[in-house]
């Protein structure tokens, strides 16, 4: 669950609690009328439903309960989600509470419970305007039969008037409290999910420095001896084909591990944006590379950033090991929501029998370790598909395009969006 959703849990859980309470609350209250009006069927009634006045009240405040379980209740939980029960149920409030006023003015007791239920599901001023609705039908009620004496009606107005009003404040304010505490909550869950995303990158950032470090004091190291001793051992033996191929290919894995340590430290793009970090990348490859930026640049998510960089590294590490090519194109072209990386050379081009590998042997292969031709390096080792799987983590796509004696274009696009 994401900052928002676990703000609005929460904030749900501070008055998940109160509702029954409420419920409960309005249960009694209605209850109580009820009884109260009931005793009014002993033939003291004086409501203008004559001797069946208290029968209908109790038929109105218990179509009144029924409104409010099916539609009040959804609408005090949550307001801006149940707009249409709220309203349906500020209706039935005033048509089936007026109506049960006019039939028994004992029903007026059920305004203690009618006023916090409609500050609680409708806004202010909507509420406000229902109680006024509410006290018409005690007033409507009192009024006539005060006769000379129409005080009684005066004191019900300006008492209730001004105590719903009150209640009605307090319980906005409740309500006002609420909403700032589920932003408070919100804000503090979004600090809270940066907090650990910054931790969880500084401790893959941390990682990769010290796989790099091992890499280097390893590999890279092993890789550097083997040369010397073989360059040593050629000297004294004089030149030999197998001790050729054998520095080459120690050659080859000490610059494909000295790359490998350079993907790995994240100081490649520390400080630095996209572009630099390429122009660095070219101008250490020891091959003419053309870096041409194209379009309004555009912030990268750091995924975004280290994949170019990544794609960009391996591309060119290809062209260096398969390609035999005199100069390289490398392309960054941002567009709308999308950026696109183009890494291209002048070389030997692709293998129309296999797309993602290199020209054959009589065509011009070039002999790997123990003879073994590197025809399938581009479509079977780990370059393509880890370029293709690394662009595909983060929503985008590669391709790979090329002709014998025509060069090799790789083309990657992805969102310029995080993902």
């Amino acid at each position: 669950m994401g900052g928002g959703g676990r703000a609005s849990a929460r904030s749900e859980d501070v008055w998940l609690r109160s509702y029954p309470y409420w419920d409960a609350y309005y249960a009694v209250v209605l209850a109580v009328t009820v009884v109260v009006v009931a005793a009014q069927a002993d033939g003291t009634t004086t409501g203008p439903a004559g001797q069946a006045g208290p029968f209908v009240a109790i038929g109105l405040l218990l179509v009144l309960a029924l409104a409010y379980a099916l539609a009040g209740r959804r609408a005090v939980r949550d307001r801006r989600r149940h707009v249409r029960e709220a309203r349906w149920y500020a209706a039935a409030m005033l048509v089936l509470f007026t109506a049960a006023g006019l039939a028994e003015s004992a029903s007026a007791i059920a305004l203690s419970a009618l006023l916090p239920m409609a500050f609680m599901s409708l806004p202010t001023a909507w509420a406000v305007g229902v109680v006024v609705g509410l006290f018409a039908a005690p007033a409507a009620w009192l009024l006539p039969s005060a006769g000379a004496d129409p005080w009684g009606a005066v004191m019900t107005l300006g008492v209730g008037l001004p105590a719903g009003a009150l209640l009605g404040t307090s319980i906005g304010r409740l309500s006002a409290q609420n909403r700032q505490r589920a932003r408070l909550i919100e804000e503090l869950d979004r600090t809270r999910d940066e907090l650990a995303r910054m931790s969880q990158e500084a401790g893959v950032l941390a990682e990769r420095e010290r796989l790099a470090g091992d890499i280097h004091d390893t590999l890279a190291q092993g890789f550097a001896g083997i040369i010397m001793l073989l360059q040593a051992t050629e000297a004294v033996t004089g030149p030999d084909r197998h001790l050729e191929l054998a520095v080459r290919t120690a050659k080859e894995s000490l610059a494909e591990t000295r790359a490998l340590i350079a993907a790995l430290a994240p100081p490649a793009l520390s400080g630095a944006s996209v572009e630099e970090a390429l122009r660095r990348l070219a101008a250490g490859f020891g091959l003419p590379v053309e870096v041409a930026v194209g379009g309004a640049p555009v912030p990268l998510s750091p995924a975004a950033e280290v994949v170019v960089l990544r794609v960009a590294q391996e591309a060119l590490a290809n062209v260096r090991k398969h390609a035999r090519a005199r100069s390289v194109r490398l392309a960054l072209e941002y567009g709308e929501g999308r950026v696109r990386l183009t890494v291209s050379d002048d070389g030997c081009g692709l293998d129309p029998a296999r797309p993602t590998a290199r020209p054959g042997p009589e065509d011009g292969r070039e002999e790997g370790p123990q003879g073994e031709g590197k025809a399938g390096v581009l479509g079977g080792g780990f370059g393509v598909p880890g370029m293709r799987r690394r662009v595909a983590g983060i929503g985008g796509t590669l391709t790979v395009d090329g002709a014998p004696g025509q060069g090799t274009t790789v083309t990657m696009e992805v969102p310029c969006s995080p993902s």
